[in-house]
């Protein structure tokens, strides 16, 4: 598989953009598709943004090329369809098309917004309560932007039909942004509201590309930078078009990129034919015995598709005086894709999705555990670092009669690189005061489980200890490492288990060396939970076969008692 994807993403930027002109004869120009007004939600991009990528989500959906996709998805039947009308605002159902496009902020950086259209109106407090806690409401230049506490994102509602979203920090660039009537993405804009399902339109003339950058670049491809803009688009008929047109400033520029695509040709097929052999390498590889087990097949597949893509490729490079076209300051190139190849190609998506869908899940599963271990093993060396500076492991924090207030996680915020949060708390008030409630919420990385249900709210954390008799965490206890007489790689410091809490809240896994342990399950992982020892190493636990007596003894520091085989 490794290889079938860099043959489909790593060829060379020459190839691809020559391959993009060097199609079939172009149909009409921009120009002759000019519409006479944009319909609201492309009103809304500014005509001399960075770019922007137009796609009409129902009407792809409709499509017959989805037609495998979409009978999969009704077999789950009505009811499960209806649910997601029911579950979510604005209803999935009413959602029509999506655009995204791209400003420079103040300090010239990209700046990513998008904007979403429905069908159907819905209600702006609906959704702002759903996606936004704690919303407040801000005012620039008498439209209403939308934060929520923590959230990573703003909103925007130009009426009941369109959503705005930005980056938090970010929506104010668009909201102050004057919109152009026309621009240099004018022609793209009026092509996407021509009814094309996808359409991409870049800037070229707003790109910062300076001269030294130009240094390291192919002569051929110079002459392509001259482009004010680039446009291509999917047109989805009896067959699939794929169209694209780069503006030039004159006939003469034009003239000098069509001479750069022809000379591009002959490079791409040089390039091709390097990965071409490094894809039937492995395809061809004779120390492969068949049968192969069944999750080979997508790799198959894949280098299968991409070797005939790259053929396919090759043939239309390989002609480019016969294809490429110019009229005046457009250079222009379009190409029809057979019915056949594409109903193929979305029967295979679908097989593809049912055959790779196990795979997926596992590798998931595989990176939000090692994102986790990584968590418990700086939470694990904070502590260490803490009893280093402090004589004993953290605990948490009291009131002068023992009452807890903070977690000890709020101790150990000095050593997790967070000494500024650590500062705002008030110390001698319980983590839910007027004061120390804001900063409870704030998002710690480190405390934020990967394996947690993602509408959790960032204040939330299911990495703690035990607590009782025996434990590192033991009440009204401050242990040393001198304490730890079992063996610091013998002993547990904390989990990744249960139900978040509030990270700043005390509160851990009660223990009793008497009583049954309480089920240490993580919700949605099924049979290991993640633990950090004393000495700052990181194991996982299977829950399904370690026995609880080998479990208890791993809990507390000093009972003596040998792990058995099971640990």
């Amino acid at each position: 598989m490794r290889l079938a994807i860099q043959s489909l993403c790593l060829a060379p930027i020459a190839a691809l953009i020559a391959a993009i002109f060097l199609l079939q004869p172009p149909g009409e120009s921009l120009a002759a598709q000019k519409s006479a007004t944009l319909p609201s939600d492309l009103a809304l991009v500014p005509a001399n943004a960075v770019g922007f990528v137009h796609v009409r989500g129902a009407d792809l959906w409709k499509h017959e090329m989805f037609a495998g996709l979409r009978a999969t998805f009704e077999k789950a039947g009505p009811k499960a369809v209806a649910t997601l009308d029911n579950r979510f605002v604005p209803k999935p159902s009413t959602f029509d098309r999506f655009t995204a496009f791209v400003l420079f902020g103040e300090r010239g950086e990209p700046v990513p917004f998008g904007i979403l259209r429905f069908s159907a109106p819905f209600e702006i407090a609906e959704v702002v309560t759903a996606y936004l806690p704690k919303a407040s409401a801000e005012k620039i230049d008498g439209k209403t932007l939308y934060r929520g506490e923590s959230s990573p994102f703003e909103l925007y509602f130009p009426d009941h039909q369109h959503i705005v979203i930005g980056m938090a920090g970010q929506l104010a660039v668009y909201l102050k942004h004057t919109l152009p009537q026309t621009g240099p993405l004018s022609e793209g804009l009026k092509l996407a509201a021509s009814g094309r399902p996808v359409v991409v339109s870049i800037n070229v003339s707003a790109l910062p590309i300076r001269d030294q950058q130009l240094k390291f670049l192919p002569a051929e491809i110079k002459p392509l930078l001259k482009a004010e803009h680039i446009t291509g688009s999917l047109d989805l008929g009896a067959s699939v078009k794929l169209d694209l047109v780069a503006g030039f400033k004159n006939d003469a520029d034009a003239q000098d990129a069509e001479s750069a695509v022809k000379a591009l040709a002959e490079f791409g097929r040089k390039e091709l034919a390097r990965i071409k052999a490094d894809v039937e390498k492995h395809l061809f590889d004779p120390k492969v015995k068949a049968p192969q087990p069944p999750e080979k097949l997508p790799e198959t597949l894949l280098d299968i598709f991409a070797l005939g893509g790259i053929n396919q490729l090759d043939e239309i490079l390989a002609k480019p005086e016969a294809i490429i076209k110019r009229q005046g300051a457009e250079l222009a190139a379009n190409v029809t894709l057979p019915k056949e190849l594409v109903l193929s190609a979305s029967g295979l998506a679908t097989l593809g999705v049912g055959l790779l869908l196990p795979a997926v899940q596992k590798v998931r599963a595989e990176a939000a555990r090692m994102t986790s271990q990584n968590n418990l093993k700086q939470i694990a060396l904070a502590c260490l670092n803490y009893e280093s500076a402090l004589g004993h492991f953290p605990s948490d924090i009291t009131d002068k009669n023992g009452k807890p207030l903070l977690s000890w996680r709020v101790a150990i915020l000095p050593y997790i690189e967070q000494s500024n949060l650590y500062n705002q708390f008030k110390l001698d008030e319980p983590w839910d005061s007027a004061h120390n409630k804001q900063w409870s919420a704030a998002a710690i990385k480190v405390y934020m489980s990967p394996n947690a249900d993602p509408i959790t709210p960032p204040g939330m954390t299911q990495y703690k200890g035990f607590a009782g008799p025996g434990t590192m965490f033991e009440p009204g206890k401050k242990i040393r490492i001198v304490d730890i007489t079992d063996g610091t790689s013998n002993t547990i410091l904390c989990v990744e288990a249960g139900e978040p809490i509030p990270w700043a809240k005390p509160g851990d896994i009660p223990f009793d060396p008497k009583k049954p342990l309480p089920k240490l399950a993580l919700p949605g992982v099924d049979g290991y939970v993640n633990a950090a020892l004393c000495d700052g190493s990181v194991r996982v636990i299977s829950v399904k076969s370690i026995t609880e007596t080998t479990l208890k003894n791993a809990i507390t520091i000093n009972d003596g008692n040998i792990l058995g085989a099971d640990w």
